[in-house]
């Protein structure tokens, strides 16, 4: 029975979010308050395996933090940090606004507004693998490929709503949910994005493409009958002035890591965080050849290192609170009691991944962060998987998948408000010629992942 209280803590958790309380503060407090509550109740050891108790119960809450702290900093956290670092150092030289630049070049042949949408989410989807930031990317296409929507009759709304979801599958080592995901699976980054991700990605991304040909053409009419208009606020290009040729470079440690992997060379081996350290010298290299402005280059090494704190305070942050919001779950006995309701109602995969999908689905559609959501629950892959009897990752990959789908329709995501504000249409609006889309990318992930497993 204490199990259940549970449930109210995290209904509250869910509307403490949803009033904009910071999220890290929420889960860290949620999750200490159902570790107090199991120990109250049925004294349980919630300390994470490997790690004594300091012989206070009280110290033993908090040391909780410290030792979740220790070991997501030492792998997960460093390597989420080093790409945050080298994603904004791409921003500062340019190159990642040049990559968009010639990526985006091919779509001004095409005439048709709708086929150039459809093609514009699929190449934002690609370009997601090298610049992870949902909303940096969509603010990068808008001003990459506002001179050819305008020009060929593209309506702010539908612009607004496909680049909304260009990051919506968060596909690639780059992304934060897709490396805690492969930590939870047991491997690396780049053998999770080749052997799990990427065939489900592309079939996702075709289905998301071709229903938002449908379903803009379908909204645009709608909004021309009843005489509904937006105007599309265009945003100058204020990104570094940079060569063509930089567009090489955020491309650079995907090469590296595939490269140097079981998929291809295996003598070397190269993980994410020296990938990225090889590639940011590379980068500044090449800035300098290109600049002659050696103490710029060399005071552009502070860019890097802010952009590797900003996402701790961001991203790392909300793993580390979200891991101890799950030991709080597990110590209170929410986990072993779902999985024992889930035995007794005779529950198989299927209908478990329907039941973390849609839990993940609600946390995201109410917080509007896929991250919060998936780094929350995606502890109890394991376990879930075990019990059912299937591999970890036929229920991680889904839950990562989901995370970020759900974002692109939630009307309180930070990609989904300022791609609203960018075409002057209300938030909820905006949702409406997404959801569609997305849930026709969510359908294909679980049944895609229903067939494998």
């Amino acid at each position: 029975m204490v199990a259940l209280l549970a449930l109210p803590i995290v209904f509250g958790a869910g509307y403490l979010i949803i009033k904009k309380y910071n999220t890290q503060a929420v889960l860290f407090g949620t999750g200490l308050l159902m570790m107090m509550i199991g120990v109250l109740f049925s004294e349980p050891d919630f300390l994470p395996k490997g790690t004594k108790p300091t012989g206070s119960v009280l110290v033993d809450f908090f040391f909780v933090i410290q030792s979740i702290t220790s070991s997501t900093l030492a792998n997960l956290g460093l390597i989420i940090m080093a790409v945050g670092g080298f994603s904004k150092y791409m921003g500062h030289i340019g190159a990642a606004n040049a990559l968009v630049k010639v990526t985006t070049k091919p779509l001004s042949t095409i005439k048709n507004p709708y086929i150039v949408l459809a093609l514009g989410y699929i190449l934002g989807q690609f370009l997601n693998v090298f610049i992870p930031s949902a909303v940096g990317l969509a603010m990068l296409l808008l001003v990459a490929l506002y001179p050819v929507l305008v020009g060929i009759g593209c309506t702010p709304a539908s612009v607004a709503a496909v680049l909304a979801t260009t990051a919506c599958l968060d596909l690639g080592p780059a992304s934060g949910a897709a490396n805690k995901a492969a930590e939870v699976i047991g491997i690396d980054a780049a053998s999770y994005f080749i052997e799990y991700q990427l065939f489900v990605g592309i079939c996702s991304a075709l289905v998301i493409a071709v229903l938002h040909f449908v379903c803009q053409k379908w909204f645009d009419k709608r909004d021309q009958v009843k005489g509904v208009s937006y105007e599309l606020q265009a945003k100058e290009d204020t990104a570094r002035e940079a060569p063509q040729w930089f567009a090489i470079l955020p491309v650079l440690p995907l090469v590296l890591l595939l490269t140097f992997s079981k998929f291809a060379i295996t003598s070397i081996k190269i993980d994410v965080v020296t990938a990225m350290f090889i590639s940011l010298a590379v980068a500044m290299v090449c800035d300098f050849i290109y600049s002659r402005n050696g103490k710029a280059v060399a005071d552009s090494l502070k860019v890097y290192l802010q952009g590797m704190g900003d996402v701790f305070a961001s991203v790392v942050s909300l793993i580390i609170a979200a891991q101890t919001f799950v030991v709080g779950l597990d110590a209170i006995g929410f986990i072993s009691g779902m999985l024992g309701v889930s035995a007794h109602l005779g529950f198989g995969y299927i209908m478990m991944v329907i039941v973390l999908v849609a839990i993940i689905g609600i946390t995201t559609l109410m917080s509007g962060s896929g991250n919060a959501a998936f780094f929350s629950f995606s502890n109890l892959a394991p376990d879930v998987a075990a019990h059912v009897g299937v591999s970890t990752a036929a229920l991680a990959l889904p839950m990562q998948l989901s995370a970020g789908i759900f974002r692109s329709f939630s009307p309180v995501a930070g990609v989904v408000i300022a791609c609203a504000g960018v075409a002057g249409i209300p938030p909820f609006e905006l949702v409406k010629r997404t959801a569609i889309p997305m849930i026709g990318g969510l359908l294909t992930v679980l049944i895609i992942t229903f067939i494998g497993a």
